[in-house]
């Protein structure tokens, strides 16, 4: 990493551009466009301003007068930071300690666009590159990508290419798919009352913990879901599979209170070939066992869903891709779903070939405390993406 490429991951990793608020949203899109233009490249912004807020993404091209281009893909929206005291580096200032950089996005995403940028510059410095680039540079994906990348490729903009690669996830394997998701709240009701007088009031917290015990069956359940798509290295499984988990708690509001509600949060992971309807009946009807076995009075509220993707790993785009990390990685790279969502999914729903690589490693605290991005894996996406575009057939 020279010091440009530095300085431009400092300038973005340095801005706080988490999901929600989107304060810094315009400000980083400005930089990134400047460091894009210096790296040679032809830069339009789209703004999918959605209730009054601007949502800029950035879309680079590099123009090499050939009939075939590649997107990749990136975002530069992140998750919150959380508590900053737990940090032992400042989640908002890049700090570079021998072979790893660490910030709050710093691989979840932002090393990833200045690795696709960066690689750019190289391509059109020495004029080597055999295929066309659009670099789409968006906001939005850690909420579903809606004023993202599904505006760039549904949108207004109607971006194609020929083979898509979303830089955002890790260099173990070549991913060539992604999980779905159905996601909700299940609600307890119960009645709230004095604690003094338990007996004359229905605590939804001790009400949810027979139903909760009944929903936790739901994980064997998802566990015999099985796909064709091999898991990653490391998995208890061979190919990926179906995942249930309960993962957010809320109840109550004093010590001395009964609480009358409890809402749980949950996340059940799909895999690429199942059709999250279907899915989502499938949980719905387990829930209403559940509460008939329990006589709990709840409710179920569905609040998101999406579809995993998958892609041919037979295709001919997906296996030079794979022979150009294999170049730079080594020969035993291994090709692999993820376990996560991303973006593919767009791209695939409209016919494109679709593969995934990236800095993210499972041990780099993405969305936890010290994130980190080895600067080793770096440089990997980097030469990777440019063996593949001066390879390219």
């Amino acid at each position: 990493m020279d010091k440009w490429e530095e300085s431009f991951l400092r300038e973005i990793v340095e801005l706080d551009t988490e999901t929600e608020p989107k304060k810094n949203y315009v400000e980083c899109a400005r930089i990134i466009k400047r460091y894009c233009e210096e790296a040679g490249l032809k830069v339009d912004v789209f703004d999918s301003k959605h209730d009054g807020i601007s949502q800029p993404n950035v879309v680079a091209t590099l123009d090499a007068g050939a009939k075939q281009t590649i997107l990749l893909c990136t975002h530069y929206d992140i998750v919150p930071a959380g508590d900053a005291a737990s940090w032992t580096r400042p989640p908002f200032r890049l700090t570079v300690q021998g072979d790893k950089a660490y910030g709050r996005g710093v691989t979840d995403n932002k090393g990833n666009i200045v690795a696709s940028v960066s690689a750019a510059r190289e391509l059109i410095k020495k004029r080597s590159s055999k295929v066309n680039w659009k670099i789409l540079i968006s906001p939005n994906e850690e909420i579903g990508g809606e004023w993202g990348i599904d505006y760039l490729v549904n949108g207004p903009p109607k971006i194609r290419g020929d083979f898509a690669l979303v830089v955002d996830s890790g260099p173990a394997y070549v991913s060539i798919g992604a999980s779905g998701i159905v996601s909700g709240t299940i609600t307890v009701h119960g009645t709230q009352g004095h604690a003094g007088y338990p007996f004359a009031f229905n605590n939804a917290i001790h009400l949810s913990l027979p139903l909760l015990n009944v929903m936790l069956d739901y994980v064997d359940v998802r566990r015999k879901v099985e796909s064709k798509l091999p898991a990653p290295p490391g998995s208890p499984y061979k190919n990926l599979w179906g995942r249930f988990s309960i993962t957010v708690y809320h109840a109550g509001t004093k010590t001395n209170v009964i609480p009358g509600k409890a809402e749980i949060s949950f996340d059940c992971r799909l895999i690429p070939e199942e059709n999250p309807d279907d899915v989502a009946r499938n949980l719905e009807e387990f829930f209403e066992k559940a509460k008939e076995e329990t006589s709990v009075e709840a409710t179920l509220e569905i609040k998101t869903k999406a579809s995993g993707w998958g892609s041919d790993p037979n295709n001919r785009l997906m296996k030079a891709w794979h022979a150009a990390v294999k170049e730079v990685v080594g020969p035993s790279i291994p090709l692999a779903a993820d376990l996560g969502g991303n973006d593919g999914h767009y791209f695939v729903k409209v016919g494109i070939p679709t593969a995934c690589f990236g800095t993210i490693a499972d041990d780099t605290n993405f969305h936890g405390i010290d994130e980190f991005m080895r600067i080793g894996d770096y440089e990997k996406v980097k030469k990777s993406l440019i063996c593949f575009a001066e390879r390219w057939k």
